[in-house]
């Protein structure tokens, strides 16, 4: 039996898709509620020769049983459904023998609902660049500050500094106390220079650092990619897609960065829906065509110039967007490592138990 580590599940699209696949059936829910109720109705009738006690002891039980399907079965379950039903194309099985610059692969794609893709991965959270760009300039002076003082604390540095101190401290003639100063500015420049180029990291002008800033703000607001390279050899073949926070096993982004990384050491898979697959020519796709002519009623030129500054921008969305060929967008259902028990280290239990 293997074991899955899911880093990321959108719960609400895989119930969507397995509910399609099943007839509808999600969730069977089992729980169990017992409910016990004791009531004593007994009226005392006190007679001088004896007690009788009349009526008597009522009980009731109510019991309600519901299953709960554990969500791991249902997410096994539905990629072994996908499979079956003709809906997702698995690139692990054709690993190393087709490219996804293969034009009947890219054709299968275009058809198939889902794809299933295992390789390494890398993290794009600009949210966390945009928050290290604020902070950039505080940490390379911290940095630099931290270099500077573990300089001034070293022995050499104290004897030049003592030298100085006496230098300055000098009282004789006035042609030898002249000499004196002149010597002690010359090491104090000398350890200036030192302290300096103990400042070896080089901060980023803030322009840079602001404009980056606006950048994600206006094109990759809350955007966090995931970039899958089934093949190392092919750098530009890769599935990529947009991660929703909430739907990360790890909800805090620092912890999910500290414990995984941002470029993962251990292959992962991902299964996503096809959202696009770019053509290696340029689209010829061209929804403002209908306005390509010389006369056109004043209601026509207003909504051209209206959907004409969203294709204007739309160029700039591109280039953040980085959907261009050969590679694949999806829209992420889950993202998973998978292990298998591992042989060796049942033979090893054996042999303690043994």
């Amino acid at each position: 039996m293997d074991l899955y580590d899911y880093i990321y599940v959108d719960l609400e699209k895989a119930i969507s898709l397995y509910s399609q696949l099943t007839g509808g059936v999600v969730e069977l829910r089992e729980t169990q509620t017992e409910r016990s109720t004791v009531t004593d109705n007994k009226r005392s009738y006190d007679f001088k020769v004896f007690r009788h006690g009349a009526g008597g002891t009522s009980q009731s039980l109510d019991q309600d049983r519901t299953t709960i399907k554990p969500h791991h079965a249902l997410l096994q379950e539905l990629v072994e459904e996908l499979s079956r039903a003709g809906f997702m194309l698995d690139l692990d099985q054709n690993a190393g023998q087709m490219s996804l610059k293969s034009p009947e692969l890219r054709s299968m794609m275009k058809s198939a609902l889902c794809i299933k893709c295992t390789g390494r991965i890398v993290i794009e959270d600009y949210e966390r660049i945009k928050k290290i760009g604020r902070d950039f300039p505080n940490i390379v002076s911290l940095i630099n500050r931290s270099a500077s003082d573990a300089l001034k604390e070293t022995d050499a540095y104290k004897e030049v500094q003592s030298q100085i101190s006496e230098l300055e401290s000098f009282r004789g003639d006035r042609n030898k106390q002249s000499v004196a100063k002149e010597k002690a500015k010359e090491l104090r420049s000398k350890l200036e220079r030192l302290v300096r180029e103990a400042n070896s990291v080089k901060g980023v002008p803030q322009w840079i650092l602001d404009g980056m800033s606006t950048w994600i703000d206006a094109f990759l607001p809350k955007i966090t990619n995931i970039r899958v390279y089934a093949n190392h050899d092919e750098p530009d073949e890769h599935i990529f897609g947009h991660l929703e926070a909430r739907n990360f096993s790890i909800a805090d982004a620092s912890a999910f960065h500290f414990t995984y990384g941002a470029f993962p050491t251990e292959p992962f898979t991902i299964l996503g829906i096809v959202t696009s697959v770019p053509p290696k020519e340029p689209d010829s796709f061209a929804p403002l065509a209908e306005f390509d002519r010389e006369s056109r009623k004043d209601f026509e030129e207003v909504e051209n110039a209206f959907r004409g500054v969203f294709r204007g921008f739309s160029g700039l969305e591109a280039i953040a967007r980085t959907c261009r060929y050969p590679r694949v967008l999806v829209h992420p259902v889950l993202v998973y490592r998978q292990a298998s028990p591992i042989s060796k280290l049942k033979q090893l239990i054996h042999i303690e138990n043994a």
